[in-house]
This record gives structure tokens, sequence and C-alpha cells, in this order.
């Protein structure tokens, strides 16, 4: 591997990491299938990495991924949480939402050329969600985890973006670049599927959440719930715990 290639997540989640250690600060992840492409390459098995999908960079260990691998067939995202795979030497993975495999015209699922057979019936790991909301809801009860993208472990904006590629379109990874998608809508004229936002005390967006209807948000903190939305943010309880900034209607592309 070398600068420049264009490289696939071969394991089931991969974290990228804001400098080239083990130790670093976990800043988002890779789901099995996803491509990216080199940008440079570090002491021992380190290199940098540009996400195809959202643009966002960061360091992680080459051990994960591999070059692509000449394979056909059609492409399928896996829509539930979690889905239990047997590969060829015997390991059980269990691939998160949004893991992207391959089917051939014999029948036989790869993840980038590496031979896959379900281990249950995949009615619900390939039926799409009728909506972003209903995606999203399948992740209630998921732990917090920051940089996390799957039912592991998730963020708030990663849940906002897993929730946006399950319906086929590919949002920012963080709050403050999603608040730049799609328009405006004033307060009063929110609905179900409105992106909300949140700030901290300087004004910064720092939180979002996707409206179950206009007063009930799903949103990442602590676990993946259900809150009430009232014109000053957030109130669980009698505590207000996240600071109103706007709405944002995003339209899934045709």
């Amino acid at each position: 591997m070398q600068q420049g290639n264009r490289i696939i997540l071969v394991v089931p989640v991969g974290p990228i990491r804001v400098d080239a250690s083990d130790r670093a600060e976990l800043c988002t992840q890779a789901l099995a299938g996803e491509s990216a492409v080199i940008i440079e390459t570090g002491e021992k098995d380190w290199i940098q990495i540009q996400l195809d999908s959202d643009g966002y960079t960061g360091w992680v260990d080459r051990k994960q991924w591999s070059l692509p691998m000449p394979v056909s067939g059609s492409a399928f995202v896996l829509q539930a949480p979690s889905s239990a795979w047997l590969r060829g030497d015997g390991a059980l993975l269990q691939l998160p939402a949004c893991s992207q495999l391959m089917l051939d015209g014999a029948g036989h699922w790869n993840l980038n050329g590496i031979g896959l057979e379900p281990v249950d019936a995949l009615g619900r790991s390939l039926e799409v969600s009728e909506d972003a909301v209903e995606a999203a809801q399948q992740f209630l009860g998921a732990p917090y985890l920051w940089g996390g993208k799957t039912s592991a472990g998730v963020d708030c904006s990663g849940l906002v973006q897993v929730a946006w590629k399950l319906m086929g379109q590919d949002v920012p990874r963080d709050a403050s670049q999603q608040l730049e998608v799609g328009d405006p809508v004033s307060w009063g004229e929110q609905k179900r599927g409105d992106v909300v936002f949140f700030q901290n005390i300087m004004h910064r967006v720092v939180h979002v959440g996707v409206l179950l209807d206009s007063t009930n948000i799903l949103h990442a903190a602590g676990e993946v719930r259900v809150d009430a939305l009232v014109h000053e943010g957030i109130k669980k309880g009698d505590s207000l715990t996240h600071a109103f900034h706007s709405i944002r209607r995003w339209n899934l592309k045709e």
C-alpha cells in the first residue's frame, strides 16, 4: 500500500484516529466494505486515509484494510444494527449496519473478495427502512461513544449520518458540518425527520438529533434515547440538557 492507493476495510469496524497511535483519540469509524484513499504513510503499519463517503481523514492500521479485489455482482448495504456472518476461515463476524457486501451471480456473498455466509436469515439485514427516522430507531439503547457509528457505540452525529446512509444518502460526519445540509425550518413548522441542532455557551453547534415528531427527539446522549423537544432545547424530566440552535430539513436524493 502506498500514497494514492484506494483501499477497502475488510474487518467489521475500523477505528480512525487523530494521530498514528492506538492511544490517539477516536475521531470516527469506518464500516466493513467502506473505501478510502491513502494520503500519507506513517511509521510501522499506520496510514492516513480519506474516506470516500464523507471526506473524513484520520489514521488507521493498514492491517485492517486491503487493496480492491476484482469482484463482480450486486452490491448490498446491510440494514440491521448487527448481523452475524461466517468467514471461510471459521471466524464469526458481527457486521454493523451500513456494511457493504457483494453478492455474485452464484449466490455467494463476499467482502472485497473474502467469502462470507450469513448465519441467520437475511430478511431484516437487507430490508430497507421506510425513512431515516425508522433507521435511527433501530439504535435505541446503544451506548454513547465519541466517534462511534455502530450499535455497540455511537455518537450524536454518527447516529444521524448512519441513519441517512441506510437510506442511500451520504451526509457529512460532524454536527457542525451537517448544519450546512438542507434547508432551514422555522420553530413551529418542524416535523418528523427534521434534524435539530444544539449549541454550547459559545453558540457553537455541538449536538444533533432527529425528530420522531414535532415534540420528541431521538438522539445519542449517554445512550440513544428519546427526549422532549421544547423551544429552549432538549428537556429530560425537569432539566434542560441541550440548548436549541436551529432546525434543518433534509430531502433524500432521488
